[in-house]
């Protein structure tokens, strides 16, 4: 059963280790295949409680967590540019050759918006970027969104954060 108590307890005597579990987090769940299984809601609630209890500044929480999906998303597009081909022919990839075939149309017509959304929305946070590289998007061109995609990523959990934090605040001074 989950003690917010203990994780509270730990946090504040580790912070550094706290703090680099948000990096973790946010890699984790831009992860190909890996962040299928990782929820946003894991690094919301541990970046809301570091900030709630000030072990660690808006800012901070922010910059760690955008750098963590970066990272992740980057090594994702890398991942799909040097296994892509490999990919694309296994037994299973070519059963799906319609849905593949989908899926790089949608990211070929719609790119920079691709890329951006991609970051935005959950379930395929982790495939897009893995799917540009596959599809050849341009090396640059996906870095400088895929910053701006993080910089609107990063700006929204900021939004959440405080927002839970003004939520529980609220809800303590009334009971």
């Amino acid at each position: 059963m989950f003690d917010a108590d203990a994780l509270l307890a730990w946090s504040s005597q580790h912070s550094e280790y706290a703090l680099g579990l948000v990096f973790a987090l946010a890699f984790l769940e831009a992860c190909p295949g890996i962040g299928l299984f990782i929820s946003g809601a894991f690094l919301l609630s541990l970046a809301s409680l570091l900030y709630s209890q000030e072990i660690a500044s808006l800012s901070t929480l922010v910059v760690l967590a955008m750098s963590g999906a970066l990272l992740s998303d980057q090594f994702g597009f890398y991942l799909g540019r040097s296994v892509g081909g490999r990919l694309l022919s296994t037994r299973w990839m070519q059963s799906q050759s319609a849905r593949v075939a989908s899926a790089t149309s949608f990211l070929q017509r719609f790119g920079a918006f691709a890329v951006i959304m991609g970051r935005l929305v959950t379930m395929i946070r982790s495939l897009v970027p893995l799917m540009m590289g596959v599809a050849g998007f341009p090396r640059l061109k996906f870095l400088m969104l895929d910053v701006v995609g993080c910089c609107v990523w990063g700006a929204g959990l900021a939004g959440l954060v405080l927002g839970l934090d003004n939520l529980m605040a609220g809800w303590f001074a009334n009971h």
